[in-house]
């Protein structure tokens, strides 16, 4: 019996001492995360958690009044700032695995819930990452949704560099560049990026004008195509002297159909351009005259400019406009630029099936 109470004692000591030495190893944790944290934001951390076992992250947990994420914001608030600090805010789990697939680096990333969080596939350096050095923490819903850009927050967001390589791209592309003129609407230029990443176009180039590629409302609506395509902003005219191909120009300045009262057609342009390009409707246009095809497309209220006018007329180039019926004046730039690279993709493939016919030919 004696032995036998020696035997729990001593099992009970041993517990008491090694939960000691864990409250101490996690308090000691604690100390050393607040420690690299700026005075005024230590108060604002509620806890740390080393990494568990089961490969969950380590992570610092926030309390509401914590400012660390209103500071990360501010970073990101407005392009000046996001290009001066080289970061780009991505809310959601489809944006932010999108990034980390392609090794975009983050800084911090935010979130409500463990589960959301375990629903990421993250690389193995960041789950490896000490409670010390951590990138996560764990933020109350309400903060997080304050701070949201959209109307019902995800429960996670991060801080990511400003990515500034070469984004890796499929290998089944078509030789079609776009050019986007005056592009300033940040949910069309979403659109159009979405738009021809879908279609398969090999680049896409922003002109000085446009609006910032990596402000919220753009990517949100371009659905992750951010990554998926070779995009060049804040591109100026004169750098592109040595890009030759098939120019077509379209922009909302176009040749519509209507008909009158007596239903006769009448052929208009919404107002008058400067410019001696030749204008073809979309439907006969031979988008594989040339290699590559360059499709210029202006925004919707400031319309194509003048240097890219000039830019087509120095190769000969032509302007594309599509039809439109019931007084309906214009389309929007991103509905107007699917329309004209489907219909380019249509014809290049149709025509590398034709050369391959012939190909076959010849060989037999």
């Amino acid at each position: 019996m004696k032995s036998v109470c020696r035997c729990v004692l001593t099992t009970y000591r041993t517990m008491i001492i090694n939960s000691s030495k864990n409250f101490s190893s996690e308090s000691k944790t604690f100390e050393e995360t607040l420690h690299k944290l700026k005075p005024h934001a230590r108060s604002g951390v509620l806890g740390a958690v080393n990494k568990s076992e089961t490969g969950f992250p380590a992570y610092v947990i926030l309390k509401e009044t914590s400012p660390i994420l209103s500071q990360a914001i501010m970073e990101v608030k407005n392009r000046k700032t996001r290009q001066k600090k080289a970061s780009i805010l991505l809310e959601g789990k489809r944006l932010i695995q999108d990034a980390l697939n392609i090794g975009v680096k983050p800084k911090k990333i935010f979130f409500s819930q463990k589960r959301v969080l375990e629903s990421l596939y993250l690389p193995n350096n960041l789950r490896e990452l000490s409670v010390i050095d951590t990138i996560f923490y764990q933020t109350p819903y309400k903060m997080m949704q304050l701070f949201s850009n959209t109307e019902t927050s995800q429960g996670i967001m991060g801080i990511f560099e400003m990515p500034m390589f070469e984004m890796p791209t499929s290998k089944n592309l078509f030789p079609i560049t776009v050019i986007c003129d005056n592009i300033r609407e940040p949910g069309n230029l979403g659109s159009i990026l979405r738009t021809v990443t879908a279609v398969g176009v090999s680049k896409i180039i922003l002109t000085k004008g446009c609006t910032d590629m990596w402000g919220d409302k753009v990517l949100r609506s371009a659905c992750g195509a951010h990554f998926r395509i070779d995009i060049s902003s804040d591109v100026s005219w004169s750098s592109l002297e040595n890009l030759k191909g098939h120019v077509c120009v379209a922009d909302n300045n176009n040749l519509s159909t209507k008909y009158d009262t007596n239903k006769s057609e009448v052929k208009v342009f919404s107002k008058t351009i400067n410019t001696q390009l030749a204008i073809i409707p979309y439907h006969d246009v031979d988008y594989c005259k040339g290699t590559p095809l360059i499709l210029i497309i202006g925004g919707e209220t400031h319309g194509i400019s003048d240097e890219a006018y000039k830019f087509a007329e120095n190769r000969k180039g032509i302007r594309v406009y599509i039809p439109l019926l019931n007084e309906v004046e214009s389309l929007n730039s991103a509905t107007t630029v699917g329309i004209l690279c489907f219909e380019a993709r249509r014809q290049i493939l149709n025509s590398s099936n034709i050369d391959s016919q012939n190909s076959l030919v010849l060989n037999n």
